[in-house]
């Protein structure tokens, strides 16, 4: 009897320990069905973000999905009609792991945009166990790639008003006559700001009030941004009514791609209008404090025009080289472009300047001297050995001017903005020589920032900055 109660006892024992295996087993896998599990609201849940913080025209741009607790094997993608300028280049399906520890599917995917401005991709449609769900991508804004986007200069008045925030607008403005308008000149997409200056406004009086630290804005230079920042303030007050223009203000900055521009202030139509109270100077003499402050303000801005043509600015300099760039290149309106660029340099007090070699030129020279050679190859063939010898003698003698010719365009030159000459490429040389603006010099080496140039027959380094290269 005692072996059968031991019996029984081990029976009961054996299957509680079975029973209680089946409740934790059947536990587990409630909790890994449910763990598996991804319901709408997990969907509501996801976004698909940006990998970087801004994006650019023509250049590859990833999203990223995370799905947690959820296989790569088990998520399939669909997409959808994505908006004109937008094309999708491919994706990828990887696994992840979360902070927690836990296992997730990642989805990679690369577009690349087409056009600038804030893009809202529609949603991308997954199905996860088969179930569909809709994630939404984040809304991105998209600029123009840095080594095509120039820099541009804007104005905010004290009002609040705007110019050249978007250059495909011409905005309009009112001012009233006799009555002080304060503005802020701001740069923005540029990595270096150099020097800038700006033209006396006519009937009115224009000041520079405040002028920023400029070279704060290359403190990052190597990173992309599109903060504003502020050059100068500066206060106007128009003393004629009628249509007129923004003070013209004009600066050199380099662009993300290195290139320097030169800027000037954003278009504008400025309409100035009259309190009522305008008076004709035959009808109404002006008080005697008025007399004095008009007699004086015209004085001391006849005296700054006289001294700013005296000056050769580095604007004048860069545009002697813009036009010397295109008398080179040009061919059917040389003799129009040379006549600008002559008074452009007679203008800044430049004369007896030489004149720049025409590329088209040499360009024409080379496909004769290609003609000639295959005619005297043909005579040859054509067993015309006379013919042949007498063109090959006229190809020589065209080949050897073409040297002459591509040895003068070939050497690279450009216009003195400003600056100072050194004997060596560093700015602590003991001896430097200033020179004008608006010297035709020959460039004959290149050390990083520094040119080595040919200057009244001396030759010395230069830094970059300072001279406006002829392409």
């Amino acid at each position: 009897m005692e072996k059968q109660a031991n019996k029984r006892k081990k029976q009961f024992g054996a299957g509680l320990l079975a029973a209680l295996s089946l409740l934790c087993a059947g536990d587990l896998f409630s909790q890994t069905d449910q763990k598996q599990y991804f319901s709408r609201t997990d969907a509501e849940q996801l976004t698909i973000v940006p990998k970087d913080d801004i994006f650019f025209t023509n250049k590859e741009a990833q999203f990223i999905l995370k799905i947690p607790q959820v296989l790569p094997n088990d998520v399939q993608t669909e997409l959808p009609n994505f908006p004109e300028g937008v094309v999708f280049n491919s994706s990828k399906k990887n696994d992840y792991l979360s902070e927690d520890g836990r296992m997730g599917a990642e989805i990679d995917l690369w577009f690349t945009f087409r056009k600038t401005g804030i893009v809202e991709m529609p949603p991308l449609i997954i199905y996860v166990k088969g179930r569909r769900h809709s994630i939404k991508f984040k809304q991105v804004e998209v600029y123009e790639n840095p080594r095509t986007i120039l820099p541009r200069l804007t104005l905010m008045f004290d009002n609040g008003t705007l110019v050249g925030e978007d250059n495909k607008k011409n905005p309009s403005i009112t001012l009233e006559k006799d009555k002080t308008v304060r503005f802020t000149l701001y740069l923005q997409y540029a990595i270096q700001a150099q020097q800038f200056a700006w033209n006396i406004p006519k009937d009115s009086l224009f000041r520079e009030t405040k002028r920023y630290n400029m070279e704060s804005i290359s403190e990052r230079a190597s990173e992309f941004s599109t903060r504003k920042v502020p050059v100068a303030d500066f206060e106007w007050t128009p003393f004629t009514a009628g249509p007129t223009s923004l003070p013209e203000i004009r600066m050199m900055a380099v662009a993300y791609s290195g290139r320097s521009v030169y800027l000037t202030t954003p278009d504008c139509l400025v309409t100035i209008t009259s309190q009522g109270k305008d008076k004709k100077i035959e009808n109404a003499a002006p008080d005697e404090s008025e007399s004095v402050y008009a007699y004086a303000w015209a004085e001391d801005a006849a005296d700054k025009t006289q001294n700013e043509k005296k000056i050769v600015s580095p604007f004048d300099c860069a545009e002697v080289a813009r036009l010397r760039s295109m008398e080179r290149r040009s061919f059917f309106n040389a003799s129009k472009i040379r006549a600008e660029r002559i008074a452009a340099e007679e203008a800044i007090g430049l004369q007896n300047t030489e004149n720049e070699p025409l590329a088209t030129i040499l360009l024409m020279l080379l496909g004769l001297d290609g003609t000639l050679l295959a005619l005297a190859l043909v005579l040859a063939l054509l067993k015309k050995r006379f013919e042949a010898a007498l063109v090959g003698v006229v190809a020589l003698a065209t080949i050897f001017i073409t040297a002459l010719d591509a040895n003068t365009v070939m050497q690279r030159r450009g216009v003195i903005v400003g600056g100072e000459i050194c004997p060596v490429p560093e700015d602590s040389a003991m001896t430097k020589t200033a020179v004008s603006g608006g010297s035709r010099v020959l460039i004959k080496e290149e050390v990083q920032n520094w040119y080595y140039i040919v200057y009244n027959e001396n030759g010395g380094w230069i830094r970059k900055e300072n001279l406006a290269v002829i392409k």
